[in-house]
């Protein structure tokens, strides 16, 4: 069970990381740029939080199987 939970972290991992990295980038942006700009604060929220979402919905079972596999 450990040898498939850390295959399982491996693959999803390679999933998960570049989606994190560019759901941090577009935080950063994004939360500049909302107290600058009210028309990027509400004509880009929609996307922001299906990032969001996105990044919740992938990182929740990636914790959990790394757990399991020990890491």
């Amino acid at each position: 069970m450990k040898y498939i939970a850390t295959f399982l972290v491996i693959v999803i991992g390679l999933i998960y990381w570049p989606i994190n990295i560019f759901y941090l980038w577009v935080q950063k942006w994004y939360f500049k740029e909302k107290e600058r700009d009210l028309v990027i604060k509400w004509a880009f929220a929609p996307f922001y939080w299906v990032l969001v979402a996105i990044v919740s919905a992938i990182s929740y079972p990636y914790e959990k199987i790394a757990n399991l596999a020990g890491h």
